[in-house]
């Protein structure tokens, strides 16, 4: 390839707009492995911070099968995710009672109102729970 050294994102950019095509992440790292010279030791830390920029350039996207190209060949919905399925599942009401119960618990002790009775119920019910009261560890005061 007729790529002048830059930084890799630059000659993964490079690289995905003289091919015309979308490319395999392995591929993207190949070419950007032998154009800076990576040499085996170094390229565990260096794939890393490589497939972080590149998901964080506003220039790439990754499509499925970890294919990557240029966001500027596709439309925003061949890229996008529907999330609505997503937030329905967090926006539906969770009936748990037990739920409810811890919230008030965690409430009430961040803002210092737990009685002491409310603490050692709690503390005893987690000892039942954990089995490290004396008796389970055989301890006999």
């Amino acid at each position: 390839m007729n790529i002048s050294k830059g930084s890799m994102i630059e000659i993964a950019i490079a690289a995905l707009k003289e091919k015309g095509e979308a490319m395999k992440f392995a591929d993207l790292w190949a070419v950007v492995k032998e154009k800076f010279e990576i040499s085996p030791e170094e390229e565990a830390e260096r794939i890393g911070h490589f497939y972080s920029d590149l998901s964080l350039s506003g220039e790439t996207i990754v499509l499925s099968g970890n294919i990557w190209d240029l966001r500027s060949r596709h439309t925003y919905e061949e890229y996008s995710a529907d999330l609505t399925d997503v937030y329905d599942d967090v926006n539906e009401k969770d009936d748990d009672s037990s739920d409810e119960q811890e919230d008030k618990e965690y409430d009430a002790a961040i803002n210092g109102t737990l009685s002491s009775e409310e603490e050692s119920t709690e503390e005893s019910d987690e000892d039942a729970k954990s089995g490290d009261d004396a008796d389970s560890l055989g301890l006999n005061f």
